[in-house]
């Protein structure tokens, strides 16, 4: 099997890159920081994209690649549009056309945060521009592939990161400068650790499953507790995270401040369950001085 991974080079793409491995004949993609061995593709050039899949003619195209965050989207809605519902709308016309599968990556944040749990059926309410493009690539996907896609929504992803973008990177680096860490108090969500959800992407590909998942660690906890739990596995004077409230960040997008998804529809396909946050900052941690050892 061919397959193509857009967005090799984030935290997630590394993942999915040793998941597959020995899957398949995986190609990677990278916009702003190619590895050797990666093909370059801007996801908001269409006609690169066309050429992409064309000379690489997949069998199964992970989309891993994304404009993230999300104050940025709201302030480019046109741009985030482009690479987050547009880009993936031309990989699955092409995926249509040549018989391909497509894995999409989605977010809790297709919620407003209303309800107590969501499962997959729910319906949505995106509150921000990063959240509709997303509404939008995952719409794109059912309508033109109905039984050839797999839509994975996740939360709070964190991982080995050479961008070091996610939030618990994120938290150790400035602490570590002596840097205060403001903090929402009042956010709450899953933290996914990359290596798991890249596990049960594989899981689900190798098993024929299709449709919507629902695929996140198992604690729900507030920005606040994963940012002390975060110092105590690093061993990080915690005196500098500064609790905040969300209206008083400042943040350009309007966020979802509760969102818990059901995760039994994937736990009921014996993927096996994700782990929690202390044994993921433990393989951070070792992931961590493996790096610095090297």
């Amino acid at each position: 099997m061919r397959g193509l991974l857009i967005g090799a080079s984030g935290q997630l793409g590394r993942a999915l890159l040793a998941a597959f491995s020995q899957a398949c004949q995986m190609v990677g993609t990278a916009h702003r920081h190619p590895q050797p061995g990666h093909l370059t593709l801007d996801l908001a050039d269409t006609q690169r994209i066309h050429s992409m899949l064309q000379d690489t003619n997949p069998d199964l195209i992970l989309i891993a690649g994304a404009m993230c965050a999300v104050d940025g989207c709201e302030l480019e809605p046109e741009l985030c549009y482009q690479i987050n519902a547009l880009a993936p709308k031309t990989v699955a016309e092409y995926a249509r056309a040549h018989g391909a599968h497509v894995v999409f990556y989605s977010t809790d944040h297709v919620f407003d945060g209303d309800r107590e749990i969501y499962q997959e059926s729910d319906a949505i309410r995106p509150l921000n521009a990063y959240a509709r493009s997303k509404a939008e690539g995952e719409a794109a996907l059912r309508e033109l592939l109905p039984d050839r896609y797999l839509i994975l929504r996740t939360s709070w992803l964190y991982g080995p990161d050479a961008q070091r973008m996610n939030f618990a990177l994120r938290c150790v680096d400035r602490i570590r400068a002596g840097q205060q860490v403001l903090v929402p108090a009042d956010q709450w969500g899953s933290p996914t650790y990359t290596e798991d959800l890249a596990r049960a992407t594989r899981f689900l590909v190798e098993y024929g499953h299709t449709g919507t998942f629902h695929a996140t660690g198992p604690e729900f906890i507030d920005r606040v507790a994963l940012a002390r739990r975060i110092c105590a596995r690093f061993r990080l004077d915690d005196r500098y995270i500064v609790p905040k409230l969300t209206s008083e960040l400042g943040q350009a997008a309007r966020r979802p401040l509760r969102v818990r998804l059901d995760c039994r529809k994937l736990y009921e396909t014996g993927v096996g369950e994700l782990r929690g946050v202390d044994r993921g900052l433990e393989s951070l941690a070792l992931s961590e001085a493996s790096f610095v050892n090297s």
